[in-house]
This record gives structure tokens, C-alpha cells and sequence, in this order.
């Protein structure tokens, strides 16, 4: 004997939460803005479908790297020659897969090209060679879901990282630069000038630089620079 059937009005409900979700979702997809300028607003991630997480481009993703991070994985991947990045988060058969905003943009990853922290305010740093200097992503997880940040951070001096600088529950983000380059890459002639390290809250507000160093390897740590509060000043005027 069948139980009693659901009233219609559960059954209207329920196919309507379907429809506004697969529409929102539609929606997401054609509203996603083009990829950022460097250090400009746009930069636009959408969690793509689990058909991403096996095909960068034409050719089958491969995993590069994965860190721990919230209590799962973040893994860095792309095509054999280290193209059309993604990230997944949950590991094999998630279906949480954000396409970089370095993959439109060339910049080819590798094996180094992915740094998570693991904070109140987790963060994940995505980043590639690009125009002489390295390019940089950066992703968050205010909540449960992980999102792109609205702009990229370039380092003409190669050294782009997350690390604990102010003292708040969230890391930062530290650009090491020459003074004469601001998060544009640089023109011609300015490698030769003094370094400094910038550092930015993942909001993209700017924390503060450091003083002038003649070469990179005069900061503290480096490649892994550490800083604190007594470290930063207010940075040059470019």
C-alpha cells in the first residue's frame, strides 16, 4: 500500500528551487568578467564543473602540487606544459575547480607556483613567470567557499608570498620590488635600482614597504622574507 503523496505545493516548491539554481548558475557563467589587468579590478573565478578538473585546454589536466589547507586540499592543476591553471579544492572528484586568471594570460606554472596559509582568514597564492618577474594570484576563503580576489600582484624582483606580517588572524600578501616599479611590471632600466618588500592585506589594501635593500637577499629570510609591524613604513610614492 503507497504512503500518502506530497502535497502539490511541496512538490511547485521543490521544482522551483531546482530551476532559480540551475538559472543563477547560467547566469554566473555568462556574467564572468574578462581576465584582470595586472593589479586592476576584474579578476572573476566561477567553480566550474567536475569536466574542468580533467581538461586544461584540449589536452588532460595533471595535478602539479597540493597543499593542505581548511581541512582538505588545494590542488594546482594544468596541462603538460604548465598552461590553462586551475585549482581544485577537495581533491580527486571534487567538483570546486576555479580556472586562474594566469591561464588567459599565458603564464605557465609549475611545481613552486602553489603557497597556501592556513589562518582564521585562509589563503592560497597561484603564480607563474611573466614579463621578467613572477605574476601572482591570490584566492580566499572568508567562509566555507573559496573566491579570487579582485587584482594580481607582480614582482619585478621575483618574489611574491604569503606570510603573517601585522599581526592579525589573516596572512598577507609581500611583493618584493624595485622602488621604481609599482604593481605594473616595470620598464626598462629599473631592475637596477633599490628593493623594497610591499605588503598587502588580502583585501588588497595596501600595509605598508619596507626600507630600501640594494639587492633582495639583504630582507630578512630571504626567499622566504620575514617580516613584522616594526618592518614597515609608508611606501614610496610612485
Amino acid at each position: 500500500m503507497s504512503g500518502p503523496k506530497p502535497a502539490a505545493s511541496i512538490v511547485v516548491t521543490a521544482v522551483l528551487a531546482v530551476l532559480v539554481t540551475a538559472a543563477a548558475l547560467v547566469t554566473a557563467v555568462l556574467l564572468r568578467p574578462d581576465a584582470p589587468d595586472v593589479a586592476a579590478p576584474g579578476a572573476g573565478g566561477e567553480s566550474s564543473t567536475a569536466g574542468v578538473a580533467s581538461e586544461c585546454g584540449p589536452q588532460a589536466c595533471q595535478v602539479l602540487v597540493r597543499q593542505p589547507v581548511k581541512g582538505t586540499t588545494a590542488e594546482l592543476l594544468a596541462d603538460p606544459e604548465g598552461g590553462a591553471a586551475h585549482v581544485r579544492f577537495g581533491g580527486l572528484g571534487s567538483d570546486f575547480v576555479l580556472e586562474s586568471a594566469l591561464a588567459p594570460m599565458e603564464v605557465a606554472v609549475g611545481q613552486d607556483s602553489l603557497q597556501c596559509v592556513d589562518a582564521e582568514l585562509a589563503a592560497c597564492l597561484v603564480q607563474g613567470d611573466y614579463q621578467g618577474g613572477v605574476l601572482a594570484e591570490l584566492l580566499v576563503a572568508p567562509g566555507d567557499t573559496w573566491r579570487q580576489s579582485d587584482r594580481l600582484y607582480f614582482s619585478d624582483a621575483g618574489r611574491v608570498l604569503l606570510a603573517q606580517v601585522v599581526g592579525d588572524p589573516a596572512p598577507e600578501v609581500v611583493v618584493v620590488r624595485h622602488e621604481c616599479a609599482s604593481a605594473a611590471p616595470a620598464a626598462p632600466g629599473c631592475t637596477r635600482g633599490p628593493v623594497l618588500a610591499e605588503v598587502f592585506e588580502l583585501s588588497g589594501k595596501q600595509a605598508g614597504c619596507t626600507k630600501r635593500y640594494s639587492a633582495p637577499s639583504q630582507l630578512r629570510g630571504w626567499p622566504d622574507v620575514r617580516l613584522g609591524p616594526a618592518d614597515l613604513r609608508p611606501c614610496p610614492v610612485s
